[in-house]
């Protein structure tokens, strides 16, 4: 009987410092993860800038094919890759769109972030972001790095689920590496060829 006494408390004795340690290594490792979060909600809010201005490009007059001249698109948390939340909203100019695009970290993030890009896309696709240098930079980074598809295409619908969109506009999830090796979700158009002009059904 003592020597299973002896069994129990060593096990919660191991259960204890192994927890001491797991909270030390979250303590130790919030910062980076932070500073993580933010530049992915920052990437993913860039790409889809990116993907709305290549989507301009190919078809031109897209945007005028919704009804409103204020509209808000939405890829949900149910369904991208670590649970992110992206809106595109766009205002529809004679020139140009005004966009608003933002990513939130999902509901399982040790600590939630989020980041909004305001750009001008205009009618030839060409785009001007608002804090100008910094986010066209990571746009640029974004186009040369080095991509791999993770095989999930998305289509933009909006807040309303009910509510059709008029056209299919659709985004592929890619895995982007940086320089130092950090990897980060984004989102462009799907490799294979797609059907965005076609009405949706």
């Amino acid at each position: 009987m003592p020597t299973l006494q002896k069994i129990i408390a060593c096990f919660f004795a191991l259960v204890f410092i192994a927890s001491i340690i797991f909270i030390g290594y979250r303590i130790y490792s919030k910062p980076a993860y932070e500073a993580h979060e933010k530049e992915q909600a920052r990437l993913l809010a860039i790409s889809a800038v990116s993907l709305f201005s290549e989507k301009t490009s190919k078809y031109p007059g897209i945007w005028a094919k919704f009804d409103s001249n204020e509209t808000e698109l939405m890829i949900d948390h149910m369904r991208i890759t670590g649970n992110w939340v992206v809106k595109v909203n766009f205002i529809n100019k004679v020139s140009h769109i005004d966009v608003l695009s933002s990513a939130s970290s999902g509901w399982n993030s040790r600590s939630p972030q989020s980041a909004e890009i305001r750009a001008k896309i205009f009618n030839d696709g060409s785009m001007k972001f608002e804090d100008g240098d910094a986010a066209s930079t990571s746009a640029d980074r974004i186009k040369i790095g080095r991509l791999n598809t993770l095989g999930k295409i998305h289509k933009f619908r909006f807040p309303d689920e009910q509510k059709k969109v008029p056209v299919l506009i659709d985004a592929e999830e890619f895995l982007f590496t940086d320089p130092e090796g950090n990897e980060f979700l984004v989102l462009k158009n799907p490799l294979k060829i797609s059907q965005d002009i076609l009405p949706t059904e």
